[in-house]
């Protein structure tokens, strides 16, 4: 049987074009027999690997130099779905579209996920990721087992009462210790949301209305974020919330700007300052119509991401919220101290915690700062500014408890990522353990641990 190849050598990147490199080549397995060939010639070659599912990641988690990249998208089924159980056994390489719409004909949704449809399944383990639902916490809380391809081609099976250790190093893990072939995860109800309330003010107030809210009415609305101005000083948030009565039925569409309309708008940032002044009370203006629809699809962004976003530039700094004001209070000097950096306006959004991940993302309850630049990577001064930007926020972040977002941290030195994520060397002895001849690799971990 010979190897699925999808391409020869070429130039691959993160999100937006972050960090280029030349692969060695790029493989599409569509079973788990193409997939353990693929491993097993790629060690009979000496070859380092990296798995990739849409590639959001900016730090360049999914790629590496010289090294073999293995698409697992062609691994996309979902295998199992319980109503009993209330549970979905899905292929790692499955993308939230396939999911989603299969999930909606059982009433059931995810506890978690991200908020465009391409992203996979193994991708949101992987980042154990966190979306705009406040009443259930990151990934890791989601999964109840999953079956991991290691290095030397066993399949291990790891659950909360076996290899549990291995299961919170490999959520969070960004693919650095094995393949996830599939993975079982919780569900919950997918009910219907309304827009609900709407609260505007001066950021101290807010906040604190804001985590009073989350913390008594997380059922009622599960769906609850806002947004601050540049200099995070004011701002508002929505919340969504159930309507057990509502019926499910084709028109309960989410409410979003057309993708081609979003682009204008964001091209329109990029030109002007006073666009980018004006963002924030438009979108306030917006919160007031109505919508009704599934939470499932509230969660949703878009369907596909809009072109406009690949020109950005995320960041995320996750705070406990106890200290998530005091925190803004110190960022905001700095997200306005470089005319260089425009961004949309920042987002925020309640994160539950404990995360029991190995390097978690919420060891206690916590709120995510959500940072969109409008990227310039090709600008050295623009770089220079992003990546001081980006070291001051992290220290901040950690002076207050809290930590920077792996994913896309690729700004951030290795003291800080140490600083930041107490876990980090447990970690790399777990991938020692399962991977001692770092078979499997990307340019993240060739940064923070290979090249040290």
């Amino acid at each position: 049987m010979s190897v699925p190849t999808a391409a020869k050598p070429r130039i691959v990147s993160g999100w937006g074009g972050a960090g280029p490199a030349r692969v060695a080549d790029v493989s599409r397995p569509l079973d788990e027999e193409h997939l353990s060939l693929v491993l097993r010639q790629a060690a009979d070659n000496g070859q380092q690997v990296a798995l990739r599912g849409c590639g959001h990641a900016t730090a360049g988690q999914s790629y590496a130099r010289n090294a073999l990249m293995i698409d697992v998208r062609g691994l996309g089924r979902v295998l199992e779905i319980d109503e009993t159980e209330r549970t979905i056994r899905v292929q790692g390489g499955a993308t939230w579209d396939g999911v989603t719409r299969q999930l909606e004909l059982h009433g059931l949704g995810l506890t978690t996920q991200q908020e465009f449809h391409s992203f996979t399944v193994g991708g949101s383990l992987a980042a154990n990721a966190h979306g705009k639902s406040i009443d259930h916490g990151p990934f890791s809380t989601a999964v109840r087992e999953l079956r991991l391809l290691t290095a030397d081609g066993s399949v291990v099976r790891c659950s909360r009462e076996e290899n549990r250790d291995l299961l919170y190093a490999v959520i969070g893990g960004h693919g650095l210790l094995g393949v996830v072939l599939d993975a079982t995860l919780e569900l919950v109800d997918d009910p219907v949301v309304v827009r609900a309330d709407r609260v505007s003010g001066d950021r101290g107030e807010l906040l604190n209305r804001y985590l009073q809210h989350v913390r008594r009415r997380a059922q009622e609305t599960p769906l609850c974020y806002g947004f601050l101005d540049a200099g995070l000083r004011h701002g508002h948030y929505v919340a969504y919330a159930r309507d057990d009565a509502a019926r499910r039925d084709g028109a309960l569409e989410r409410h979003e700007v057309k993708p081609a309309l979003f682009d204008r708008f964001v091209a329109a940032q990029r030109r002007s300052a006073l666009v980018r002044r004006l963002t924030l009370p438009v979108m306030w203006h917006a919160s007031r119509a109505n919508e009704t629809t599934l939470r499932s699809r509230r969660l949703l962004l878009w369907d596909q991401p809009p072109a406009s976003l690949a020109g950005t530039q995320l960041q995320k700094f996750i705070v406990p919220a106890h200290a998530f004001d005091s925190f803004c209070a110190a960022a905001g000097p700095l997200l306005e101290r470089d005319a260089r950096l425009p961004q949309f306006p920042p987002h925020f959004r309640f994160v539950p915690g404990p995360d029991p991940a190995l390097l978690p993302l919420a060891p206690e309850d916590g709120v995510c700062l959500v940072l969109c630049h409008f990227a310039d990577p090709r600008d050295p001064a623009w770089v220079q500014a992003y990546e001081r930007l980006t070291r001051d926020l992290v220290d901040l972040a950690v002076a207050a408890g809290g930590r920077h977002y792996l994913t896309f941290g690729a700004a951030a030195t290795r003291d800080q990522l140490l600083r930041a994520y107490s876990g980090w060397d447990a970690f790399v002895a777990q991938k020692r353990a399962v991977d001692p001849d770092h078979r499997f690799t990307s340019e993240f971990f060739r940064r923070y641990e290979e090249e040290v």
